[in-house]
């Protein structure tokens, strides 16, 4: 072969080798290209799972959306746990009342005035008192009314549900004014609100004020009678045992809620000492 012809054909040959190796490594490269991708996808995919919440024994695919929400299965039992009966003014009635039927122990916040009957109004209807940590069952709610039935001694009596509660760890607080707690000589612990407005004998000739919210006592808790025309200060109220604190001739005494009413002059007319 002619030298001239022969340079060529080496020349040519020279450059298809070089463009094969150009070609291998862009297949390389894409090749590699690929390869990372798939693994990027298998390892996002795997990070990224949608959460699932259980329900049972089978598993129910939540929105991501939602995910945020989730709470961890104890923390949700914590935090029902926690909920507590909404105040309602309890509205008295009578064992006739209707209640939505229901199955769960309950304990009081503090201390509840068990009663054989739905009404606050009758000292004569207190058959005892839950304290806290002590348990009930209860066997049904009337929320338009703000009273729960329970089993006690053996029977159906009534307890108002905003003292209630159904977790059964519940503390209860230190009340901020030590003087709205009392304890009578029978063992009641009586909680009072504090308020400030002038009563008066509701519609009888007088009422008996007594050293302690009880009349378990008999005539020895009486200290002083108000009577008609006459007013006192209340200074503080128990809607859960029917009783109010107020203030009379300079002392601290304790009289039948509903014996009671209060007078719009605010005007304190006490009797005159002798």
């Amino acid at each position: 072969m002619p030298k001239t012809v022969k340079g060529k054909v080496d020349k040519y040959a020279d450059l298809e080798e070089d463009q094969g190796g150009i070609i291998t490594m862009l297949i390389t490269f894409v090749v590699m290209m690929v390869v990372a991708a798939l693994i990027c996808t298998i390892v996002w995919k795997v990070t990224h799972k949608e959460p699932r919440a259980q329900i049972g024994n089978m598993q129910v695919q939540v929105s991501p959306s939602w995910s945020e929400t989730l709470v961890a299965e104890d923390e949700l039992s914590h935090a029902q746990s926690n909920d507590t009966e909404k105040e309602v003014e309890p509205i008295n009635g009578d064992t006739d009342m209707v209640f939505e039927a229901v199955d769960e122990e309950v304990t009081a916040k503090d201390a509840a005035i068990i009663r054989i009957q739905p009404d606050t109004e009758g000292i004569i209807t207190i058959a005892g008192q839950l304290r806290n940590g002590q348990i009930l069952r209860r066997t049904g709610i009337n929320k338009e009314t703000g009273w729960s039935r329970v089993i006690f001694n053996g029977g159906e009596c009534f307890i108002i549900s905003y003292y209630l509660t159904t977790d059964k760890n519940y503390k209860a607080e230190a009340p901020a004014n030590p003087d709205n707690r009392v304890t009578t000589a029978d063992g009641y612990i009586i909680s009072f609100t504090d308020c400030e407005e002038i009563v008066t004998v509701a519609t009888q000739e007088y009422v008996n004020l007594r050293t302690e919210p009880s009349t378990t006592q008999g005539k020895a808790t009486i200290s002083a009678q108000l009577k008609a025309g006459l007013t006192a200060k209340r200074t503080g109220i128990s809607k859960d045992s029917g009783w109010s604190r107020v203030e009379f001739n300079g002392l601290v005494l304790y009289v039948v809620s509903k014996y009671v009413t209060v007078v719009s002059d605010g005007t304190v007319t006490e009797e005159p000492e002798e």
